[in-house]
């Protein structure tokens, strides 16, 4: 199984005023697994941003409010996709329905001469969502990717060792990780702000054992 690849160049870095002249290593990686990781969150957000989208014009029925005016339409649009991240990969278009109906004005029966009026409902519907298959694509490319530096030259660290190295980094998420998995932190079952404040420090002790 293909745990990472990658590619590596040289460049010349300069202080501010350029007194000081150093070479360091960039270090290109790629992790198939986090890629596909990142693929997966990807689709997962653009369906949970076509949910809402499609609830902004719900089809006709009683208790069901429709909008009426399409620089509100576009407004909600909006905020959905910016919530989602959606704005470049969701391809987002509507149709306007307009229903007239003609009634006679004031009570009583109809006549031939009698006063008429129309009365005009507004409504949209949203036409099926369209995925931008070219930008996504263009972005799962630079999915799993990172870039690391290093002043250290090939004998002392190579490429492969670089990679093992940033994959045993350390994170502050793991301590957390492991106060929840190794030593269940909670719940807590104590009275006092002060009991609680040391019983997580002792807890902590034992993860960094």
């Amino acid at each position: 199984m293909l745990a990472a690849e990658g590619y590596e160049c040289e460049r010349t870095c300069c202080a501010p005023g350029g007194a000081e002249v150093w070479r360091e290593r960039v270090l290109v990686v790629r992790s198939p697994i986090h890629a596909e990781q990142q693929a997966a969150g990807l689709e997962k957000r653009l369906g949970h941003a076509e949910t809402p989208l499609m609830a902004l014009t719900p089809p006709r029925g009683r208790g069901k409010r429709h909008i009426t005016d399409e620089a509100t339409l576009v407004e909600a649009i909006d905020r959905v996709l910016t919530a989602h991240r959606g704005d470049e990969l969701l391809d987002v278009t509507w149709e306007k329905q307009v229903e007239q109906t003609t009634q006679y004005v004031g009570r009583g029966r109809g006549a031939v001469h009698r006063e008429k009026r129309v009365i005009q409902k507004t409504r949209y519907h949203m036409t099926p969502i369209v995925q931008q298959e070219g930008t996504i694509a263009a972005r799962r490319q630079r999915f799993g990717w990172k870039a690391f530096v290093t002043h250290a030259g090939h004998t002392r660290l190579s490429l492969q060792d670089a990679i093992l190295c940033s994959r045993n980094a350390y994170r502050v998420e793991r301590i957390f990780n492991r106060l929840k998995s190794r030593v269940h932190i909670a719940p807590l079952f104590v009275k006092r702000n002060e009991q609680m404040e040391g019983l997580t420090y002792l807890r902590t002790l034992g993860v960094r054992v």
